[in-house]
C-alpha cells in the first residue's frame, strides 16, 4: 500500500452523516472504518470516515490493547519523533529515512517491515506504528489540501508541508522542541530549507 492508495480504501467506506452549518461542516456520526494495521505492541491502527474537513475526509484511530482508543495528531507523531531523536540519533535516521521513503512512493508496508525491529529508550509508540500511522497522517493531508479535497496547499504535494517538519525534528538541536510544535500548533509552515528531501543531504 502506497501513501495514495489509502483515498480509494477510504472512498469505499460508509460516509459520514454531515450537517453543513454556517460555520461549516458538523458530523452527526462517523462513517465506516477500517483496520489497516495490527502493530507489534498489539496497537490496531484504523482509519474512520469523518468527512468533516472536507468530503471524503478521514482520521486515523489508534486502539493500544487494553486501553481506549484515540486520534493521534501531528503533535504526538513530532514529540514521538524527537524523543526517539534524542534518545537514539542513529538509529532514528531509520525512522526518519523511512518517512522520505514513503515519501518518494515506496510501499508503506514493506517499509515498516524494514523497521519493524527498531527500539527506543524514549518513544510513545513502537516505531511500526509511528510510521503506520504517521504515513496516514501524509495521505490525509493529499486529500484535504488537493484537488481532491477543499483546501488548497501552497506545496506539492500537500504532504510536504508535514515532511518539512519530520524533516526539522530530524535535523533539530536539543531543546527545539518547543519552537517545532509551537510552529505547527499555530498551523504555519515549517522554514523552507526543510524542504531538501533528507537523501540530498
Amino acid at each position: 500500500m502506497r501513501v495514495d492508495d489509502v483515498f480509494e480504501i477510504v472512498q469505499d467506506l460508509r460516509p459520514a452523516e454531515i450537517k453543513e452549518t454556517k460555520r461549516g461542516r458538523r458530523v452527526l456520526g462517523e462513517g465506516g472504518r477500517a483496520l489497516l494495521y495490527s502493530g507489534s505492541n498489539g496497537t490496531k491502527v484504523y482509519i474512520v470516515r469523518t468527512d468533516r474537513i472536507c468530503p471524503g475526509d478521514f482520521k486515523v484511530v489508534l486502539q493500544p490493547e487494553g486501553k481506549k482508543e484515540f486520534a493521534p495528531t501531528h503533535v504526538r507523531l513530532f514529540f514521538d519523533l524527537y524523543l526517539k531523536r534524542i534518545s537514539d540519533e542513529e538509529q532514528a535516521n531509520s525512522i526518519f529515512l523511512a518517512f522520505e521513503r514513503i515519501n518518494h512512493g515506496e510501499d508503506i508496508n514493506k517499509v515498516v517491515e524494514d523497521i519493524k525491529g527498531i527500539t527506543f529508550p524514549m518513544e510513545l509508540d513502537p516505531s511500526d506504528i509511528t510510521i503506520f500511522y504517521g504515513s496516514l497522517l501524509m495521505a490525509e493531508q493529499d486529500w484535504n489540501y488537493s484537488d481532491r479535497g477543499c483546501k488548497e496547499s501552497k506545496l506539492d504535494p500537500p504532504r510536504e508541508f508535514l515532511m518539512r517538519f519530520i524533516r526539522w525534528i530530524a535535523q533539530s538541536e536539543y531543546g527545539d522542541i518547543d519552537r517545532i510544535i509551537t510552529t505547527a500548533v499555530r498551523n504555519r509552515p515549517a522554514p523552507e530549507k526543510y524542504g531538501v528531501s533528507l537523501f540530498e543531504l
